[in-house]
């Protein structure tokens, strides 16, 4: 019975350990960028979140956007009187540049909390990649020890012992395994850093030092309704879609005091006002309803209460995009309210569970030192513990990233608690 029950234990043990192992982490390789290396202190949380507000390319586009709207409205501003009297529209346009404007820095705030999410999460991965490979060396010091003992007495060679050459065979299998576990999880730190940079928005040349601390401890209780409500108050996405709104509104009006006009320029020729959608929709093996965005052709054709009605159906359609918006966010909210439930209560439930385990493996240890036990015994309560710490550091993991999604999706309403 040990001759076959002992391998298949080691596969098991294997593939349990193998599939824990840095679950639920999306690398991403850097680019490398033209910065100068720089020397810097160990990174902690909030000196990686500065870093990356300053040196992430989202945001210097975001700003340059920000630069170009402002531009336009200058532009706008500095035309001369006689073109407000050649163009009865001109004063609608300068209404509808400012909120171009504000959509533009709407659109620089949401980069921002996209930017520090994105830190923050890829910082808790090399947290995590960390924990996953102390666990695999720690396992890789345990059964080297068993591997020597067991070796040790079957060469000694009493018939009364439970330890057999197939146990110690067997041992030394799980020593190989782990060792290649233990390289793969060495690599798994260096590309979550790798993807840690790419967040920051910093090159290969830079001397990126992480400091070594816990992923974030388990946070009271939210309250999922003031969660809702802090997202429709603060997200850039709405206050996008708002003032697209106002601005599709505002075309109505443009496009009434152009009377004559067989063909007549709408907002959208003079400058690129756009609202950015809540992400694109997903639907395989997750559901992810998608969001709708704005439209305004940049001319209207037809008489004047053509081009009116047009632009009103272009505006009907922004107000749909501001009732989705709206329904999206409280979506989110409450997918990532609900996500943080779940990995709050599976951390509780397994935080006890890996010192029960080492108990019972201590206890089976010393009766294997002992000849006592067998090495299918040793090998299922090393797995026990192996498999129950990685799978508390893979929930404390999903814990982490679901504060720091709270945090994205309230844009700062809610704020994660520091590690202890």
């Amino acid at each position: 019975m040990a001759t076959t029950a002992a391998p298949r234990l080691l596969r098991t043990w294997a593939a349990g350990l193998g599939t824990l192992l840095l679950t639920s982490v999306s690398w991403t390789w850097p680019q490398a960028g033209a910065q100068e290396p720089v020397t810097t202190a160990k990174l902690d949380l909030d000196a990686a979140i500065r870093l990356g507000l300053e040196r992430q390319p989202a945001l210097a586009a975001a700003r340059a956007s920000l630069a170009a709207a402002y531009s336009g409205n200058q532009a706008v501003s500095n035309l001369p009187r006689t073109a407000r009297v050649v163009s009865r529209d001109i004063p609608i346009r300068l209404q509808q540049s400012c909120l171009g404007v504000t959509i533009a820095a709407a659109g620089l705030e949401q980069a921002e909390w996209e930017t520090r999410y994105a830190v923050r999460r890829t910082y808790y991965s090399v947290q995590y990649a960390r924990l996953q490979y102390a666990v695999v060396k720690d396992a890789v010091s345990q059964i080297e020890d068993a591997y020597k003992k067991a070796k040790e007495l079957v060469d000694a060679g009493d018939p009364k012992i439970k330890v057999t050459t197939i146990d110690r065979d067997n041992l030394k299998i799980a020593k190989a395994v782990l060792s290649m576990k233990e390289a793969e999880a060495r690599i798994g730190i260096e590309k979550a850093k790798a993807a840690l940079r790419e967040a920051l928005g910093v090159g290969l040349d830079f001397p990126l030092d992480v400091v070594v601390e816990p992923l974030p401890p388990l946070a009271p209780a939210p309250n999922k309704d003031e969660l809702i409500g802090q997202a429709l108050a603060k997200r850039a996405e709405l206050q996008q879609a708002l003032a697209m709104n106002q601005v599709t509104e505002l075309e109505i009006t443009a496009q009434s005091r152009t009377w004559f006009r067989l063909e007549s320029k709408t907002f959208a020729a003079g400058g690129d006002i756009h609202a950015r959608p809540i992400p694109q929709g997903v639907a395989n093996g997750e559901y992810r309803p998608g969001a709708i965005g704005p439209e305004m052709p940049p001319f209207l054709f037809g008489n004047r209460t053509d081009r009116v009605q047009r632009a009103s159906d272009f505006n009907d359609r922004a107000i749909a995009v501001v009732n989705k918006t709206e329904n999206l966010i409280a979506l989110e909210v409450e997918a990532n309210y609900l996500k943080w439930l779940e990995a709050a209560q599976n951390v509780q439930n397994l935080t006890p569970l890996p010192k029960e385990a080492r108990s019972v493996a201590e206890r089976v240890k010393e009766r294997f030192d002992m000849g006592n036990a067998s090495g299918e015994e040793y090998l299922r309560a090393r797995t026990q513990v192996n498999q129950l710490e990685a799978l508390l550091n893979q929930w404390s993991f999903e814990h982490a990233l679901a504060l720091a999604a709270l945090e994205r999706v309230t844009a700062g309403g809610y704020h994660p608690p520091a590690a202890k």
